[in-house]
């Protein structure tokens, strides 16, 4: 039995620098697997596939199995229906902390990344994030959120990766306005998910640049110089800075995730491949290390349809992989990268640990040698010296980079041209941080007040008049029926 410590208040993970570390100073290292997501019929039918006690007894399987994990990624949660806080407080008592998605599949909570900036970011979608927000707070084991995964996957895709920025700078406005007003006493750290195999630029422009191209577009925070390019194509030129400035003094994301599919070989090692040329993990390390603010590898794991397909002595049926890597990101990157979620318990076959599924919301799986294979490298390095402290690092060198260099490259590279994000509307403080509820602009309320008495005003003159009129058809009535009663009296 693997021990572990129950997950208190002041256990909550903040992002300093290039690391993560506890309330205490201490650094944590993420060593997580991929949750399932419950099957699209239980979804609709079962409190959107919410089962405390299904979700829970995964948990209890992977801690009584000997794994040395701390973490889950879910994939879909929806906080804006289901109350989650018997999960949450179970996984604390646990030890296990969870990363928590901030946007949908469908509904409010979608960030669309076919559609370029400024549509991709709407108001409904802050508010759903926001009230995620607040109820995720609740938990000190509420590791970070995603903000986007695997938006920026292609060219035209990458039009709406101001949206990410525009989010998540909204999202940390939010949180820091909550805790200013005492609704809070944290923020929760914003990931953004990027897909490894991303491409922009054409076949010039290889992966690992792509990679920090990304990075460094999300995390740019000085104020550029101004470019003589228009904000989206066909629009006129202005002489208009690109990109956010950062005026608001945020990073807009706060931890960096890769998701990865590579280390495909069980004679695969850290500096080489199989065929001589550099290491996946090797290159990708060069390229990031200088980031400024904390990596993961968001999604980890080969194929198994991949998984030593070149080495027929090796290969197996199941296409069982060794997780050989897990000692090299724990130890040779560990000065940059801040762990891993593996992937995954259960979802693609071509990725699963376990067999049985797919997870019907409600059964433990059976694990297969994959994933002993997993808990087997874990175990290997676990158990390794004690964590290092937050002043023991030194990470003033590394300083986000410039926006107006981030758009230089990216037009030099790639022709990509991104719409100004700090012209985008903020929607930071349209949610009130005690109820959650919608906050309305107080002008349109005058306005509205003053238009509704306006109206309450004519309505009562209308019905006055109406009085007034009725009154004076009466007498008139009245006047004519005495003068004919008159006239026949005389005639009689």
């Amino acid at each position: 039995m693997v021990s572990f410590q129950p997950i208190l208040a002041s256990d909550a993970i903040h992002a300093k620098g290039k690391h993560l570390f506890k309330e205490d100073g201490t650094q944590f290292i993420i060593k997580g697997i991929a949750f399932p997501t419950p099957p699209e019929t239980m979804l609709i039918e079962d409190h959107r596939g919410y089962n405390p006690d299904a979700w829970l007894k995964i948990l209890h399987q992977l801690r009584d199995s000997g794994l040395e994990f701390n973490a889950v990624r879910m994939y879909r949660m929806y906080p804006e229906r289901v109350d989650y806080s018997e999960f949450f407080r179970g996984a604390a008592a646990l030890g296990v902390y969870v990363i928590v998605p901030l946007t949908a599949a469908a509904g409010p909570g979608v960030l669309d990344r076919k559609l370029a900036a400024p549509k991709c970011y709407k108001s409904k979608l802050f508010k759903y994030g926001a009230r995620a927000i607040r109820e995720y707070l609740k938990y000190p084991n509420v590791l970070a959120g995603v903000v986007g995964n695997e938006v920026m996957n292609d060219e035209k895709a990458w039009l709406a990766a101001p949206c990410i920025r525009a989010y998540a700078r909204d999202l940390k406005v939010f949180m820091d306005s909550m805790v200013e007003k005492g609704a809070a006493n944290r923020t929760v750290p914003l990931i953004y998910a990027a897909q490894d195999s991303a491409t922009i630029g054409g076949a010039a422009v290889d992966k690992d640049r792509v990679m920090k191209l990304t990075v460094d577009y999300l995390t740019c925070s000085e104020e550029g110089k101004g470019l003589d390019f228009p904000d989206v194509e066909g629009a006129e030129p202005t002489n208009a800075e690109h990109f956010s400035g950062n005026k608001f003094g945020l990073s807009p994301i706060d931890i960096y995730g890769v998701n990865i599919e590579s280390w495909c070989s069980s004679t695969q090692d850290f500096y080489k491949n199989p065929d001589g040329t550099p290491g996946s993990y090797y290159s990708l390390w060069q390229a990031l290390r200088n980031t400024s603010i904390p990596i993961i590898f968001s999604e980890m794991g080969c194929p198994h349809s991949q998984f030593d397909r070149d080495d027929l002595d090796r290969k197996t049926k199941e296409g069982t992989r060794d997780w050989a890597q897990i000692p090299v990101v724990l130890n040779d990157m560990a000065d940059s990268w801040s762990g891993f979620i593996a992937y995954t318990y259960d979802g693609p076959k071509d990725f699963v640990m376990f067999d049985g599924g797919e997870w019907n919301g409600k059964d433990v799986l059976t694990p297969t040698k994959d994933f002993e294979n997993f808990k087997h490298q874990l175990k290997k390095v676990s158990r390794r010296g004690p964590n290092i402290t937050f002043d023991q690092f030194d990470d003033g060198r590394f300083v986000p980079s410039r926006c107006d260099d981030v758009q230089t490259e990216l037009l030099s590279c790639c022709g990509v041209r991104l719409f100004n994000d700090e012209k985008m509307s903020s929607y930071a403080h349209m949610i009130d941080v005690h109820t959650g509820r919608e906050v309305h602009n107080n002008m349109w309320l005058t306005v509205a007040a003053f238009l509704f008495a306006l109206g309450a005003t004519f309505w009562i003159h209308k019905s006055y008049r109406a009085k007034q009129n009725a009154a004076e058809g009466i007498s008139l009535l009245n006047g004519n029926l005495i003068e004919n009663i008159k006239y026949k009296s005389v005639s009689s």
